[in-house]
């Protein structure tokens, strides 16, 4: 027959059990933190260990405090009911910028600070090397933390964390925060890259605009401190308001530059007042000493900081969407990068702080970086689509300018032409006329039977040869100038009279191979007159420049273009001669087969001597 257990011992074994499951759950410890508000920032260690025991500190329901900009001091008190192995647990104190925390530990009878640490002092003075603050948790009895971020704005997180997962999430963290960094790094290389080929200073104000809002997100999540100030406890309050303020002003000048520019002179005036205030305080905040924080001053900057970058985030927003209402694309890409930024700062305001998001929520971990990395890569497009519309706009522009210099060169080669037309045929006509009567009358003259004397005879015979040879002389340049006959010979026959001029000067031997030119085009006259004056034009260059003795002209007529190749045997063009062709009397050749999309080239010819080829494209639609 079984016994029934004693009363005693159920007893027993339920108070064993618990204690075992007590035991167990030692590292999952209860809620054992307290907090209490010293608004005038005099109390010692002693005392508030004693009012702690007197119970005035309040248990906390959560693990956050939110005091918002405060005056005061804040201890946070811990009750630690087991002895732990070394740094097998840890105090996590947030958020990442206390100013100072006094760390103490206090036993039955004595109190001793164990850590001094805070953004007022170098970031190795931290117990742990990592962003946050970390305190060992050891021993058994009160652990005490008086946190010091008076004059600022305070949101508190504290929690028991095992070092190995606190160091595990900041690697982590860091790891990711680098990806970041990595990208925001390429896209401020790709801006000095736009910068450098188009000597834009809008790209500039991107990078700095880019790079110091990225300053403000690192010096934000502590870690500009723990990597690119360590040694600078005196900067490390002030980076994240100076941080704050100096995108405002870049984002002005970038926007401003980036859609176009502001029409109302009052904004822009407005705009600068506001941006030289912002360099004011800037400069203040650099200025300002550890003694100057604890003055009302720094809380009124405190307060300035949110309130002046609300003001520009509604301006921006303001003038973008009266932009992007008007059908600005650049305003439009700006617009939603701001929309990107601002949603990803309320998704991460709205996280709690603190708690299990402190590791696991991504967005309460990144708001910030995702939402400025995103912000700076739609900017970036915005800034490629610029560059290729300007771009764009460029060549259009380059097209419009090629059109309007053709028709200018048009233009003048008409009046030119016209010019010379008319002094050809005043001199061919008229001068031409004159002179042959001239010509008849002394001929006539010297055959009068009045005049006996042989000397008078001898004379007029001299004057009569004179007036003969200024006639050829006027028909010569007649002709150089424009050729009378073009249109009545055809262009074969007024390049066999030109060639026969520069014959007769007996300085030259020139032969002449034409090709083609059966029948005379009247529609493309302009194109027979400009070949016309470019192949006498570089006849003359040779007989004056080259010393040649022989030259040999040949004029090809194909479907679609004229060819001219002119070879010499005179001294050639060496290559510095060839980069100078202008001194040449080379540019208005040049500038005719430009304006007919012609091409010109130059070879030495052998033995020696040049030789130069042309080819000029016809018009299909008369051809």
């Amino acid at each position: 027959m079984r016994m029934p257990l004693p009363k005693h011992f159920c007893t027993l074994i339920t108070v064993i059990f618990l204690f075992i499951c007590q035991q167990l759950a030692g590292q999952r410890p209860v809620n054992n933190f307290y907090l209490y508000e010293d608004s005038v920032k005099q109390l010692t260690e002693e005392t508030a260990l004693r009012l702690f025991k007197q119970g005035k500190f309040t248990k906390t329901e959560t693990t956050t405090l939110n005091a918002g900009f405060t005056r005061s001091v804040f201890w946070l008190a811990y009750s630690n009911d087991f002895y732990r192995p070394a740094d097998s647990l840890l105090l996590f104190i947030g958020h990442q910028h206390i100013n100072i925390i006094n760390f103490f530990f206090a036993s039955d009878s004595t109190i001793k600070q164990q850590w001094l640490t805070g953004d007022y002092y170098p970031f190795a003075q931290r117990p742990v090397n990592a962003t946050g603050f970390y305190f060992p948790i050891t021993e058994k009895g009160t652990y005490l933390a008086r946190i010091d971020k008076s004059n600022e704005s305070l949101q508190l997180s504290f929690r028991l964390v095992s070092k190995v997962d606190a160091l595990t999430a900041e690697a982590k963290i860091k790891t990711i925060i680098a990806l970041f960094t990595g990208m925001i790094a390429l896209l401020v290389i790709f801006g000095m890259y736009l910068f450098i080929i188009s000597r834009d200073k809008l790209y500039i104000w991107y990078i700095l605009y880019i790079s110091a809002g990225w300053l403000w997100v690192l010096s934000n999540a502590g870690y500009g401190f723990e990597y690119l100030w360590p040694n600078l406890p005196w900067f490390a309050s002030k980076a994240r308001p100076v941080f704050a303020i100096a995108p405002l002003i870049f984002s002005m000048l970038f926007l401003k530059g980036f859609i176009g520019g502001f029409k109302s002179k009052k904004l822009l005036r407005f705009i600068k007042m506001m941006n030289i205030l912002l360099l004011a305080v800037i400069a203040i905040i650099l200025l300002f000493n550890k003694d100057g924080y604890q003055s009302k001053w720094w809380l009124y900057i405190q307060y300035f900081v949110p309130l002046v970058t609300l003001l520009y985030a509604l301006l921006i927003l303001i003038i973008l969407t009266l932009s992007s209402i008007k059908g600005n694309r650049l305003a439009l890409f700006y617009l939603t990068a701001i929309i990107v930024l601002l949603i990803a700062v309320i998704l991460q305001a709205s996280f709690p702080f603190g708690g299990v998001n402190q590791f696991s929520g991504f967005l309460s971990n990144y708001g910030f970086a995702l939402g400025y990395t995103v912000e700076a890569i739609i900017l970036t497009a915005g800034l490629v689509y610029r560059f290729n519309q300007y771009r764009v706009d460029k060549e259009k522009l380059l097209l419009e300018i090629n059109k309007r210099q053709i028709e200018n060169t048009r233009i003048m080669l008409e009046v030119q032409e016209a010019e010379r037309s008319q002094v050809a045929n005043q001199l061919h006509d008229v001068a031409g006329s004159f002179l042959s009567a001239a010509k008849l009358n002394l001929s006539s003259l010297r055959q009068n039977d009045l005049i006996v004397n042989e000397k008078a005879v001898s004379q007029l015979k001299k004057t009569e040869e004179a007036v003969d040879l200024v006639a050829d002389m006027v028909r010569n340049l007649s002709h150089a100038l424009s050729p009378v006959m073009l249109g009545q010979v055809g262009f074969k026959k007024s390049l066999e009279k030109v060639i026969a001029i520069f014959n007769a000067s007996g300085k030259i031997k020139i032969d002449l191979l034409v090709i083609g030119f059966e029948k005379y085009i009247p529609a493309i006259n302009n194109y027979y007159t400009a070949l016309y004056s470019i192949i006498y034009e570089l006849l003359n260059n040779i007989v004056k420049h080259s010393g040649a003795s022989h030259a040999l002209l040949q004029v090809i007529e194909h479907d679609d273009a004229f060819t001219m190749v002119i070879e010499d045997d005179g001294t050639g063009l060496h290559k510095k001669q060839k980069n100078e062709k202008s001194g040449l009397g080379m540019a208005g050749i040049q500038s005719k087969i430009n304006y007919f999309n012609g091409s010109i080239t130059f070879d030495n010819n052998k033995p020696q001597g040049l030789i130069v080829t042309i080819e000029i494209p016809l018009p299909h639609d008369d051809k």
